[in-house]
């Protein structure tokens, strides 16, 4: 099972001895921006540009697209060569962006929002799921029906997590905190017990062992941060060329991920993670399709990538009223709106 929370990253004092230490803002592994040109625009590349994309979690369909961008070679037809790089539990994807080891990565929205407003250069991109598939994962006879039920409840999720501060603000309650440990065997055994997880993931292990399972989306509480695809700010900043087509490969890869043929992909990232079957992996996709969690909602001008300036600033707003930002930040702070058709 995967992690549900994320450090907030790196501190400004951490960045500080980062640079330092000569890690540099442009490069992987040492090297400098200076090894990479932008493209010009309208002339082919003379050499593939090598990325590092960084995940935050093994192999699994929630990363599927941008598989299915290196499966069928649509990082290449544009010039690039993508290295996926898979993570786990606690790895800093803030300190890996601002250092310049990876150049692009995925996030949760809030956690990025916080770390601009600490003075991290990075920047989102694009979005990478519309909306968070964070929810709480529930006995089907549990009595708890909607967030206010929570009140005197335990649930077990990160500690410190924004969503728990959102909700007990916002539904007026009070709830306590299990801390994360990443299993499900208590889950299994006490039909009271509530955790956080993601739908597109944790209900399928209930299922196949014998559990009957609902969930409640962490969005319905009204937090519904973006999964954002970010990059380090000055890569972004000085190859906007490469960026764009890095993106727009990427999105590319999810709309046919998602609506055309998987295989592909599927096939990268079976190789890759052993605890994956074709079986969770098409349960992933089919929750991505149930929920419209890549897509989002058409009616309401949602689409694979897309980054509304209205909606950054309600989540802005949300984290500003917790009192969680350390200085007050604009969505022009938070994205670079330039890569997709966004509104």
């Amino acid at each position: 099972m995967r992690s549900t929370g994320r450090g907030r990253g790196l501190t400004a004092q951490h960045l500080a001895l980062a640079l330092a230490l000569g890690l540099g803002l442009g490069g992987v592994g040492g090297c400098r921006k200076a090894e990479i040109k932008d493209f010009v625009p309208g002339e082919k590349p003379a050499h593939l540009v090598k990325l590092e994309l960084q995940t935050d979690w093994y192999a699994q369909a929630e990363h599927g697209g941008f598989y299915e961008a290196v499966a069928k070679g649509y990082y290449r037809d544009v010039g690039l060569e993508v290295n996926i790089r898979q993570a786990g539990p606690g790895i800093a994807i803030g300190q890996l962006l601002a250092t310049g080891r990876i150049q692009f990565a995925i996030a949760r929205g809030d956690e990025v929002i916080v770390q601009v407003a600490r003075d991290i250069p990075i920047v989102a991109v694009a979005a990478q799921m519309e909306h968070d598939p964070q929810a709480l994962l529930l006995h089907r006879e549990s009595p708890v029906k909607s967030f206010q039920d929570l009140q005197g409840k335990a649930v077990m999720t990160t500690p410190g997590a924004n969503w728990i501060a959102y909700v007990q603000k916002t539904q007026h309650i009070r709830f306590s905190v299990i801390p994360m440990t990443f299993g499900m065997a208590q889950f299994m055994v006490d039909p009271n017990y509530i955790q956080q997880c993601f739908v597109t993931n944790e209900p399928y292990y209930v299922e196949k062992n014998g559990g009957h399972a609902r969930t409640l989306l962490l969005s319905e509480s009204g937090f519904d941060p973006y999964r954002l695809l970010v990059g380090n700010a000055d890569f972004v900043k000085s190859h906007p060329n490469i960026t764009r087509a890095f993106v727009a490969a990427s999105i590319r890869g999810w709309k046919e991920y998602l609506y055309g043929d998987p295989g592909p992909a599927n096939r990268m990232i079976l190789s890759r993670n052993v605890q994956m079957n074709e079986d969770f992996i098409g349960f992933g996709i089919r929750a991505m399709r149930q929920y419209h969690l890549v897509d989002g909602d058409a009616a309401k001008g949602e689409a694979i990538g897309r980054l509304s300036h209205a909606r950054l600033q309600e989540q802005i707003d949300a984290l500003q009223s917790l009192g969680v930002l350390d200085r007050k930040i604009t969505p022009d702070d938070v994205a670079d709106f330039r890569f997709t058709d966004s509104n």
